[in-house]
């Protein structure tokens, strides 16, 4: 396995959460088996992947309107997150090659987290790897209109961090994550060929 190099005129480093610094997808997945349970839909390991990064709201609406499933989204996503936060309990476990880079760029560089969670799941899964200090920017599906794919998630976390896009190098585990850091004009590395 090759070490991750980053480049040179990177001046910040932007963390999806899930599946990059901290190893919770499986039970993400889960928590949507059994949140999805509740409205008849049977949700496949290969689907919930796919949508990686994607937030929840966004992830209902799709399954909603390819499916003719009525949903209430609100209450569904209140419920994938009290599912996720049950069975995670404090067992969240770091992806340790990703955050290694985080460990040795705190307090270097500015670095941010860019995930499609909400700020509940963001402060419990990061401090349960202790490491909500760490990051200097947390952006979430509270705090933007759009979600990956979409890049408002990244940009923002740029804004925050007072550092131009280009400057910028993204770590992802999913399609639609690496889609945005493109879409929002910054460097990105698919973690997926280092874990």
């Amino acid at each position: 396995m090759s070490k991750i190099q980053i480049p040179q005129n990177i001046q910040a480093l932007i963390f999806d959460m899930d599946g990059t610094v901290a190893d919770t997808m499986p039970i993400h997945y889960k928590a949507w088996r059994a949140t999805l349970d509740t409205v008849g839909y049977d949700f496949s390991e290969k689907e919930f992947y796919d949508l990686a990064g994607v937030t929840s709201e966004g992830i209902l609406k799709k399954i909603s309107k390819e499916n003719n499933i009525e949903m209430d989204i609100p209450a569904l996503v209140k419920l994938k997150d009290e599912e996720y936060l049950k069975r995670i309990g404090d067992n969240v476990k770091p992806v340790e090659p990703i955050f290694n880079i985080a460990k040795e760029y705190y307090g270097k560089m500015p670095m941010a987290i860019g995930t499609g969670n909400n700020d509940e799941v963001i402060e419990h899964t990061l401090t349960g790897i202790g490491a909500y200090h760490m990051f200097d920017v947390k952006v979430g599906a509270d705090q933007v209109e759009n979600g990956k794919p979409d890049p408002e998630t990244f940009l923002q976390c740029a804004i925050m961090m007072r550092v131009e896009p280009r400057y910028c190098l993204v770590f992802e585990d999913g399609d639609p994550g690496i889609e945005a850091a493109r879409a929002a004009g910054m460097k990105v590395i698919d973690v997926r060929k280092y874990i």
